[in-house]
C-alpha cells in the first residue's frame, strides 16, 4: 500500500516535535520586516509631531510659492476638483493630465496670449502649468521661468506662427536660443519708421551756461533766468554760494527724473517754479516711486525757464502793445485765438485810441460805428498775425520742433512717445543707477558744437546689444564692447524673464496695473482664503 502524504511530512520531524517552536529562515525574515515596518511607522509619526513643516513634502508635492501661502492645505483652490464622472474616465489612470488642470483665472485674469501663434501652440500655451511650476518652497518665483520655456518654440519661431502671420510680413527673429550668443539688435532703436521730429542738442545744454562752446557770449546765467522766469526758476538752478553772474549748469538729473522725490530740496524748487508759472503741478510732476522709467520730458519743468513762449510787443496807433506769455502745446491755428484775445487785452489796458470810439448821435447805448469795429478788429488781426509769423518761425517754435506746410496750412509735427524705447522689453534705471548716464547714453556730455551742427537731429544715444552683454553674459566670456575693445562678461543675470514677459506680448507696454488683468469676479477676503 503507497505512504500518504502526510504520513511522509510527519516523519520529517520525528524527534522533533516542538519545530514550530523553532522558525525557519522565512518565518524570521517575516518578523524582522514586521518590526522594522513598526518602528518605521513610529519613528516617522514622531517625526512628523516634531517637525511637521519637514515632513510636509511627504504628503505633497512641496510647499506653494509665497503668493499661494494660503493654500498649501487646500487643493481645490487650484486644481481641479475630480467628482465621480471621473471614475468611469481614462483620465483616472493619468495623474499627470489631471494634475495640470488648474483654475489660475480665478485670480489671475489677463489678455489672451500672442495671437499669432497657431492652434498647437495656443493649445499648449492654455495650459499655465506647462511654464509656472509651483509647489517648490515659499521663495521660489512661478514668473522667472528657466529659458528652455521659451527656446522650446523660439529656437524655430515659424514652425509656431499662424500662415497668416508670414504673409503679412511681419518682421521677427525666427531663431533665439540665448541672450548673448544670437539674440537680435534691439528693433525699437531704429529710426527708420519713426524719424525724430525734435531738434535738440545734448552737446549744447551740457556746456557751461548752454553755449555753444566754452565761454561763448550766449551763455545763459542765473541772472537772465531771473529776468526770462523769475526767482523761482532761477533758484531751482542756483547751486550753493552761486551768484546771479554764475552759469547755468545742467546735470542729467535737471531734467530727467526717475520719480517726482515728494518732500526734497529738488522737488520743492522744481514745484516752486511752477507754481509760479500757474502750471498744474500734479500734471507735470506724476507719481512714479519704482523709477523704472524716466519721467516724461516737459516743456514747463525743463525748457521753459530759457525758452519763455510769448508774443512779442506790438504797436498800434502810436502806443506800444505789450507781450504776454501764450500756451504751449497749441497749433498756430489753435493759437491765433489766443494771440487776438492777448493783444486786445493790451490795447484796452494802455488805451488804445481804437478802443475809446467817440459816442455819437443818439446816446450810448447805440451800437458804435461799424467802421471803428472793422479798424479794432483788422488791428488785432494784424498784430495777431504777425505774432504767429515770428513765433513759428526759426528763432521761434521751429528752432526746435519740426513744422510742415506754410501760412495758414502751416502745422508743428508732433514728437513721438519715446518715454519708453524699448517697448517689447522691460527696463528699469533705479537697477542701473550704478552706472553713469554716458555708459549707456553716449555722446550726452557737454561739448563744443557749431550751430550748424547743433541744428540737425541728433541721433539716438542709446548703446544697443553689446554694452547690456557687457554685464549681463557669463563670467569669463569673451563680449565686445561698444567701443570695439573685448573684456570678460560681467557674469549679471541673462534670461529670458529679465527683460521679458510672455503675456501681452501683443501690448508690451501694459502691466499688472492694466485693465485687463483684473478678474472678472474679485473675491472677498474669507473666500480668497478658503480658495474659492
Amino acid at each position: 500500500m503507497p505512504r500518504s502524504p502526510s504520513r511522509d511530512l510527519s516523519d520529517r520531524y520525528i524527534g522533533r516535535r516542538g519545530y514550530f517552536r523553532n522558525p525557519d529562515s522565512l518565518r524570521r525574515g517575516k518578523y524582522a520586516l514586521s518590526a522594522v515596518a513598526f518602528l518605521a511607522v513610529v519613528g516617522y509619526a514622531a517625526i512628523d509631531v516634531a517637525q511637521p513643516q519637514r515632513v510636509a513634502y511627504g504628503h505633497t508635492h512641496g510647499p506653494l510659492a509665497n503668493p499661494h501661502a494660503a493654500f498649501d492645505h487646500n487643493c481645490d483652490a487650484c486644481h481641479v476638483p475630480q467628482g465621480t464622472a471621473d471614475l468611469f474616465s481614462p483620465r483616472l489612470f493619468n495623474a499627470r493630465a489631471r494634475w495640470h488642470d488648474l483654475t489660475c483665472e480665478k485670480c489671475h485674469a489677463g489678455a489672451g496670449h500672442h495671437a499669432s501663434v497657431t492652434d498647437d501652440a495656443k493649445q499648449f500655451h492654455n495650459r499655465c502649468s506647462n511654464c509656472h511650476h509651483d509647489h517648490n518652497g515659499r521663495l521660489h518665483s512661478l514668473v522667472r521661468i528657466a529659458d528652455t520655456h521659451c527656446t522650446q518654440c523660439h529656437t524655430d519661431l515659424a514652425k509656431h506662427h499662424s500662415a497668416e502671420l508670414s504673409k503679412s510680413g511681419k518682421p521677427y527673429q525666427n531663431k533665439i536660443t540665448s541672450f548673448v550668443s544670437d539674440h537680435p539688435e534691439f528693433r525699437s532703436l531704429d529710426l527708420a519708421a519713426k524719424p525724430r521730429t525734435l531738434t535738440f542738442s545734448h552737446a549744447v545744454h551740457m556746456n557751461p551756461g548752454q553755449a555753444y562752446a566754452p565761454g561763448g557770449k550766449e551763455a545763459m546765467t542765473l541772472g537772465r533766468i531771473k529776468q526770462l522766469a523769475g526767482d523761482a526758476a532761477a533758484e531751482r538752478y542756483r547751486k550753493p554760494g552761486q551768484g546771479d553772474d554764475a552759469l547755468v549748469v545742467l546735470e542729467c538729473a535737471s531734467c530727467h527724473k526717475l520719480d517726482p522725490g515728494i518732500g526734497t530740496t529738488e522737488h520743492e524748487k522744481l514745484k516752486a517754479a511752477l507754481d509760479a508759472l500757474s502750471e498744474p503741478t500734479r500734471s507735470l510732476l506724476p507719481a512714479r516711486p519704482e523709477g523704472a522709467y524716466f519721467l516724461p520730458i516737459n516743456y514747463e519743468a525743463s525748457c521753459r525757464s530759457c525758452h519763455p513762449l510769448g508774443a512779442p510787443a506790438g504797436s498800434s496807433a502810436g502806443k506800444v502793445v505789450p507781450g504776454f506769455d501764450v500756451p504751449h502745446r497749441k497749433q498756430p491755428a489753435d493759437l491765433l485765438g489766443d494771440l487776438k484775445a492777448g493783444y486786445l487785452k493790451g490795447m484796452i489796458a494802455t488805451n488804445n485810441p481804437l478802443v475809446a470810439v467817440p459816442a455819437e448821435p443818439g446816446g450810448k447805448i447805440d451800437a458804435p460805428p461799424a467802421a471803428g469795429g472793422r479798424t479794432l478788429a483788422a488791428e488785432t488781426e494784424r498784430l495777431a498775425q504777425a505774432a504767429q509769423r515770428q513765433l513759428f518761425s526759426g528763432d521761434g517754435c521751429a528752432k526746435c520742433h519740426k513744422t510742415t506746410g506754410t501760412d495758414a496750412g502751416l502745422r508743428v509735427s508732433p514728437i513721438p512717445d519715446r518715454t519708453v524705447w524699448l517697448r517689447h522689453a522691460k527696463f528699469n534705471h533705479a537697477a542701473h543707477r550704478g552706472a553713469t548716464c554716458a555708459t549707456c547714453h553716449p555722446g550726452t556730455a557737454g561739448a563744443a558744437i557749431s550751430p550748424v551742427d547743433a541744428a540737425k537731429p541728433e541721433p539716438v544715444q542709446i548703446e544697443g546689444m553689446q554694452s547690456c552683454r557687457a554685464c549681463h553674459s557669463p563670467q569669463h566670456t569673451n563680449v565686445t564692447l561698444p567701443d570695439g575693445t573685448r573684456a570678460s562678461g560681467g557674469g549679471v543675470r541673462h534670461t529670458c524673464t529679465d527683460c521679458h514677459r510672455y503675456h501681452h506680448g501683443d501690448q508690451p507696454l501694459q502691466g499688472r496695473g492694466g485693465e485687463s488683468w483684473f478678474p472678472k469676479e474679485p473675491r472677498g477676503l474669507a473666500d480668497w482664503l478658503k480658495g474659492k
